[in-house]
């Protein structure tokens, strides 16, 4: 999984490989591979000094500075009167640096192997040329795993070549991405769900982990504005309520406008507010850049609204033209009843689970995200490249219920079996990985929505008694009993008894009325027995 930066500081960067990293997880840092220039000043293996690693930023900067060659990237940041990001400077990108990490429940690769796969990476990349005089110095350095358990390598090349030309670096993201995936299957490593297609989410990046870590935020932005976006989906009936619920989740919105007019949106960029105590700007993100299925087209294609906007959503849009928000608290509106009805049905697709799940984790995880978060993410991810609509269809089919009820918790737990039924078939036979999270996840979010259920009926329950006996105590003295401030009707309380005897299987006990407490069935993995558990579960 390759990760690239660009920067202009040789000696920090290497320095910074070569220590002892921002939390200590840096261990006997070594060289596995290198150009020539490089590989001959430490032999393999062998831990790198403080001196070592001023040696090798020299050696590696040697071309630039003895041509004395410029490499720059553009400077981007926000115009608010255009709407758009525009260059405002240049800044020194000599330095090409990309991580190239192993999940963390492969393993670890041995040294020989990661030098195979630096010196393939070096050479399909174009940084090896062979006459020489194209070639640029490079270096891949091991360090151990990441605080994630991941085994890596940082490769590091000079963006100067032997001849002072300028490496090519044009697409580099997407062909570092497409020889990842050829390495993954000539070394027989995990391969990587979606990369072929291309359909994957963004994912995090290593500065924006550290600016949460920084900030103490219990959230990275960028999968943050993810979750606060669907959740406004999920409840949204049309393209004004949709802008209305977004601002209402706490994220500052803008609108994009047709070149030189007002009354047409074509896009919108999303931000979180600055955390309070903080000097910078809101960080703004084109939501086509977090998930493609937030984007205005397909936001619109959702809604059922018109291509080009609709109309009424206007004053909406030009409202929030120049809106900030001062505080980030969120607040979460009922979802969608369309969407309500389809999953009891079980009629969702993929892309509507993500919208479910995210809406359930703004009600139940809003400071701190956790499984109903990651479940969005999921599907989302899956949603991104979806297996075959009637093979998704007859999943869905399978995975129908008779006893969904309309409350949150029952939505939740309904959606977590839909889950269940499409992973348990790999989603389609090429996610096993997202497949085994969401299994577990599922388990989780069933037994956090059951227990939700059975203190809200042991709350009820002791209201009642408590209502009986004021009502007892009050007869024949005129006086009317109190309902104690109970926010609970006798019909919400019978229909959550009805979903806790329906999700358990079991009928109420005479004496009160109630199912018995069962105990969870241990985790199964999908793939064994599936068929006799599918229909034993089912």
């Amino acid at each position: 999984m390759p990760n690239i930066t660009r920067g202009g500081k040789m000696p920090g960067l290497i320095m910074y490989l070569a220590g002892p990293g921002r939390a200590n997880e840096h261990t006997n840092p070594h060289i596995v591979a290198g150009s020539d220039h490089v590989a001959v000043m430490v032999d393999a293996g062998v831990e790198l000094s403080h001196d070592d690693a001023l040696d090798i930023a020299r050696t590696l900067d040697q071309p630039r500075k003895a041509f004395g060659t410029k490499v720059t990237s553009p400077v981007k940041e926000w115009n608010e009167e255009t709407g758009k990001r525009e260059t405002v400077g240049r800044k020194d990108s000599h330095v090409w640096h990309c991580s190239l990490s192993l999940r963390a429940d492969e393993g670890q690769l041995t040294d020989a192997g990661w030098e195979t796969i630096a010196n393939e990476f070096a050479t399909r990349m174009g940084f090896v040329d062979p006459d020489g005089a194209k070639s640029s110095r490079w270096v891949a350095i091991h360090h151990g795993a990441s605080k994630n358990g991941n085994d890596h390598i940082h490769f590091v090349a000079q963006m100067v070549t032997e001849d002072g030309s300028k490496a090519r670096t044009h697409n580099d993201f997407k062909r570092a991405q497409k020889i990842c995936g050829e390495l993954e299957k000539e070394h027989g490593l995990a391969i990587t769900e979606g990369r072929e297609t291309g359909q994957v989410l963004s994912a995090e990046k290593p500065g924006e982990k550290r600016r949460a870590e920084r900030e103490q935020a219990p959230w990275v932005e960028k999968i943050e504005l993810r979750r606060r976006l669907r959740a406004a989906l999920a409840g949204s009936k049309s393209e004004a309520n949709f802008v209305a619920r977004v601002y209402e989740a706490g994220v500052i919105i803008r609108p994009r406008f047709a070149e030189g007019r007002t009354n047409e949106v074509t896009g919108y960029s999303v931000a979180l507010p600055s955390p309070e105590g903080s000097d910078r700007a809101p960080i703004f993100y084109a939501p086509s850049k977090l998930d493609k299925s937030l984007s205005l087209p397909k936001v619109r294609e959702t809604l059922g609204t018109y291509s080009n906007g609709d109309p009424q959503a206007l004053g909406v849009w030009q409202e929030h033209h120049r809106s900030a928000r001062a505080s980030s608290s969120p607040r979460m509106g009922a979802m969608d009843q369309g969407l309500r009805e389809r999953v009891q049905e079980g009629r969702v697709t993929h892309a509507d689970l993500a919208k479910i799940f995210a809406a359930g984790s703004m009600k139940y995880e809003i400071d701190k995200p956790g499984p109903l978060a990651q479940m969005s993410e999921t599907h989302a991810q899956v949603a991104a490249n979806p297996p075959a609509y009637g093979y998704m269809a007859r999943q869905i089919n399978r995975a129908g219920s008779k006893n969904a009820s309309e409350g949150w918790n029952a939505i939740l737990m309904q959606a977590a079996r839909l889950s269940r039924v499409m992973a348990d078939t790999q989603f389609g036979g090429d996610r096993p990985q997202l497949a085994a999270t969401s299994v577990a996840l599922g388990a989780m979010v069933v037994a956090e929505a059951q227990t939700r259920l059975d203190e809200a009926a042991a709350r009820g329950a002791a209201r009642r008694e408590a209502m009986a006996a004021t009502e007892s105590q009050t007869q024949g003295t005129g006086v009317p009993a109190s309902g104690g401030g109970s926010g609970m009707t006798q019909q919400e309380l019978d229909r959550m008894q009805s979903l806790l005897r329906a999700q358990r299987g079991n009928k109420p006990t005479p004496s009160t009325g109630q199912a018995p407490p069962v105990t969870p069935k241990p985790y199964q993995p999908p793939g064994r027995d599936r068929g006799h558990d599918q229909g034993r579960e089912r």
